[in-house]
């Protein structure tokens, strides 16, 4: 039973197997080999990114059939075919420089969406989260980038990967509180004082098991699906758009270094959530 459910990759790897394909040198080895990451997605640089999922996979399929884990695909809920499209997402992968900037604007903008709704729940108000006036918070981004390229060596171990995520987010997300307080005359856009597990304010252990478990969606999940989307796209119609997004964020940052956005809801905290907190308090 099990070896009719796992023939056709074993078979495949079989066929495959001891075909490594050579490590790229000098600095575009660096950068794929170690971060992860390419100049341009072509065909010999992804070849051995197939060879690492395929080797990822393998040990997979192999700790199933010799018993060591549950194997899935004999799980009795018949969603063979969402397995399938999860076996296929191919998270141990290299992303373009092209890839790296959109996914940044993508995880901005989606953290810039997460914080906007808890406050639009929260206090029933809208409010533009964030230091910057655009639709972005670019420390999800760089968090989100970070993970992939930062911690890229260790995907194919998920526990390792979670642990060094929240670490990772901890230490981004405390610089760059204590960063902004700095430059901006002690201004605070966040504020954990009060929350189990706070350090100083900056981060909490309530944020960063968020950020921990956000950061295997992206790994295993987002970051892939989006890529094989990007993928997609034409080279003279994505440099373009990457260098747009490039230099409306360039300019909004120099305009928020001298006009942050501030205000209620942002960095005068009156909403319901801190009332909760003084009542708790």
């Amino acid at each position: 039973m099990i070896f009719e459910a796992y023939g056709d990759t074993l078979a495949t790897f079989l066929e495959n197997e001891g075909e490594e394909p050579e490590k790229l040198g000098g600095s575009a080895g660096f950068l794929a080999n170690v971060l992860g990451v390419t100049v341009i997605n072509r065909q010999d640089e992804r070849a051995y990114e197939e060879y690492r999922n395929g080797q990822s996979k393998y040990q997979m399929i192999k700790a199933a059939v010799e018993g060591k884990v549950y194997p899935e695909r004999l799980f009795p809920i018949p969603e063979t075919g969402k397995r399938q499209r999860l076996e296929t997402l191919r998270y141990m992968r290299r992303y373009s420089v092209w890839s790296v900037i959109l996914l940044f604007f993508a995880f901005s903008f989606i953290g810039w969406v997460w914080e906007v709704s808890l406050h639009l729940i929260t206090d029933g108000v809208f409010v533009n989260r964030g230091v910057l006036h655009g639709p972005w918070l670019p420390i999800y981004g760089t968090g989100g980038v970070m993970i992939l390229a930062v911690l890229n060596k260790f995907r194919e171990k998920p526990l390792v990967e979670f642990l060094l995520t929240i670490v990772l987010c901890g230490c981004v997300e405390y610089f760059t509180s204590w960063f902004l307080e700095i430059t901006h005359n002690g201004q605070k856009w966040w504020d954990y004082s009060g929350y189990f597990l706070n350090l100083n304010g900056r981060i909490c252990a309530e944020g960063l098991l968020v950020f921990g478990l956000g950061g295997m969606a992206i790994v295993y999940v987002a970051a892939p699906l989006l890529d094989d989307l990007i993928r997609k796209i034409p080279h003279r119609i994505l440099i373009p758009v990457c260098i747009t997004l490039l230099a409306v964020f360039g300019a909004d940052e120099v305009y928020s270094n001298q006009h942050p956005n501030t205000g209620k809801g942002i960095t005068d905290y009156t909403g319901a959530w801190i009332e909760e907190e003084k009542v708790r308090t």
